[in-house]
């Protein structure tokens, strides 16, 4: 049918009603995840949905491939599970790696292919084929994910993780830089309260630069979601990591992101 995909992977058939995007979508992503379980060799099953992705979006472009947020959570899951690798597999894994790495030259903000690649060392232990100094140069790009705090331990940086911290309050990801603090117990609260503060002041004069510099409503709001979504990020972090903060900085936040909100449209 021209309103659906359809494919087999790991004897089992995937098809995608593109005519009913999220619906389909997420039922696809189920059933990806469902046939890794029963898989016999998942390492490879999801590299082959890697190279040989069932939606169009994430279709390659010359020649090189995309990563998407399905595949993410596909290595993700995978990370954790530790498969057993075959030789055969690892060789694919680093044409792949390979491949991504020379595609980030040119754009390393594309943290959802950066991402990919780290985890693609981790998982199929290819890091001994890298230069170890720019793949911890990489985590810069992906700090803000989840998962990047685990991955970081998982190929071996951990001991160097408070230079990489350094590395990120010179960046001025503040966020990022308590999130890796405390997963690896640096710093006092005082210290990582007060980087939580930084973000903050930051995030507002940059939302305030960019509504001073234009009339249109839509820029304007486009700045005040990206403050919200910034503060969300403190507010996520102190959730996360259990920070014990005062009530008048959770306060604060709250109030600014009402007071984002009431200006929106105007």
């Amino acid at each position: 049918m021209d309103d659906q995909l359809s494919r087999t992977i790991g004897g089992t058939s995937l098809q995608l009603d593109t005519s009913e995007k999220t619906g389909g979508v997420e039922s696809l992503y189920k059933r990806i995840l469902v046939s890794m379980r029963e898989s016999s060799d998942p390492s490879k099953l999801v590299l082959d949905m890697i190279l040989n992705p069932v939606i169009p979006l994430c279709q390659k472009v010359d020649n090189s491939v995309i990563i998407a947020d399905y595949q993410i959570h596909m290595l993700e899951q995978l990370m954790r599970t530790s498969p057993k690798i075959e030789t055969c597999v690892k060789k694919e894994a680093l044409k792949l790696a390979r491949d991504l790495k020379a595609n980030m030259k040119e754009n390393t903000e594309n943290s959802l292919a950066v991402l990919g690649f780290l985890l693609l060392l981790s998982i199929y232990g290819l890091l001994d084929y890298f230069d170890e100094d720019e793949v911890l140069e990489l985590f810069a790009f992906v700090a803000m994910h989840e998962i990047a705090v685990e991955l970081f331990g998982s190929l071996g940086f951990a001991n160097r993780v408070s230079d990489f911290v350094k590395h990120l309050i010179k960046r001025k990801q503040f966020v990022e830089a308590v999130r890796f603090s405390c997963a690896y117990n640096l710093d006092d609260k005082n210290r990582l309260v007060g980087m939580l503060r930084e973000h903050i002041q930051n995030a507002r004069l940059i939302c305030e630069s960019s509504c001073l510099k234009t009339n249109s409503i839509e820029i304007k709001d486009k700045a005040r979601d990206q403050e919200i979504a910034s503060l969300g990020t403190v507010l996520q972090c102190i959730s996360d990591y259990k920070l014990e903060v005062e009530d008048l900085l959770l306060y604060e936040i709250e109030y600014r992101i009402l007071e984002l909100k009431a200006h929106k449209g105007k």
